[in-house]
């Protein structure tokens, strides 16, 4: 899912960049959605000529092969511990000592995958936004031993590749822009159970309130705007009103006992099998981002 479109943003930005898969299988996959994001940037004006960043594409199911000559290596293996752990340490063994390690990790922590390294201050996480080859954010996270080194040098190369990187200086859980979202959902969940809106109402709240103007007005910025001194009016009444839960809502837990999970089973909190389709949905946010960033390259 975010391999092959993490490798589109660095061939376009003139990078020469060796896809590895487990298997020919897996391999296939992937060029198929490399292709598919580049022509989907094409269709949109971002793009005019793909063929030569195709052309700086190569893939192997080698590791050795695809990490030995490499300057940069990007995981984004399955959300497993272990599993990234044990790649990362089959990874130093055959890369140059000085190749930078970055994990594309939504929320485990760098400081634990790279544990087992003999050089850990070279790892780092770069958690591309989905979908990677659209979205500008790339949080870059420092573990407890990554080097500032590593750290300028992801920023360096993402930043060329257009990415805008912001440096998470804590390896917390959930980094900073999932703790932002997931206490977005914490609040949300809380007034759906409350009754106090509907799921329709409280995604519309979101899109034609706040998140519309989120791209140009940050969330601090308007702090400041409003004044700190009505921020902390606001807050002194309303923080007590707030969710709190430190569990996974029940609402979800309800869903899921039902084997209402989503999209994936035709229901969750919407009903994906008659009212909505999820291609559309994903296909207007794809294009709404495409149209924000054309904007935002013009307004540069």
């Amino acid at each position: 899912m975010m391999g092959p479109r993490i490798g589109v943003s660095l061939t376009l930005a003139g990078h020469a960049v060796v896809l590895w898969g487990r298997s020919s299988e897996s391999l296939e996959r992937g060029t198929s959605a490399f292709e598919d994001a580049l022509a989907m940037l094409q269709r949109g004006g971002l793009v005019s000529d793909g063929a030569a960043a195709r052309a700086r594409l190569s893939t192997t199911t080698n590791l050795a092969q695809a990490v030995t000559n490499a300057a940069f290596v990007f995981e984004s293996v399955a959300e497993d511990l272990e599993l990234k752990k044990q790649l990362f340490e089959e990874v130093e063994r055959h890369s140059s000592p000085d190749a930078i390690f970055a994990s594309n990790t939504s929320g485990l922590p760098i400081t634990a995958i790279a544990q087992g390294l003999q050089r850990p201050e070279r790892a780092a996480t770069a958690h591309f936004w989905n979908p990677p080859h659209l979205m500008p954010l790339v949080e870059v996270v420092k573990g407890e031993r990554t080097s500032n080194d590593t750290v300028e040098r992801l920023r360096a190369v993402l930043s060329n590749a257009g990415k805008r990187v912001v440096v998470v200086r804590k390896d917390v859980p959930g980094q900073l822009g999932n703790r932002l979202q997931h206490a977005l959902f914490r609040e949300a969940f809380h007034l759906l159970e409350e009754g106090v809106a509907s799921v329709e109402d409280i995604d519309a709240a979101i899109k034609f309130g706040p998140g519309l103007r989120f791209p140009a007005y940050g969330l601090l910025e308007h702090a400041d705007m409003v004044g700190l001194d009505m921020m902390v009016a606001i807050e002194s009444y309303l923080f007590a009103a707030l969710s709190a839960s430190k569990e996974a809502p029940k609402t979800l837990r309800d869903l899921i006992s039902e084997g209402a999970l989503g999209v994936k089973s035709g229901r969750g909190l919407y009903d994906w099998t008659s009212q909505r389709c999820a291609a559309d949905v994903l296909e207007a946010r794809d294009n709404f981002v495409l149209q924000r960033i054309k904007e935002m390259g013009s307004a540069s």
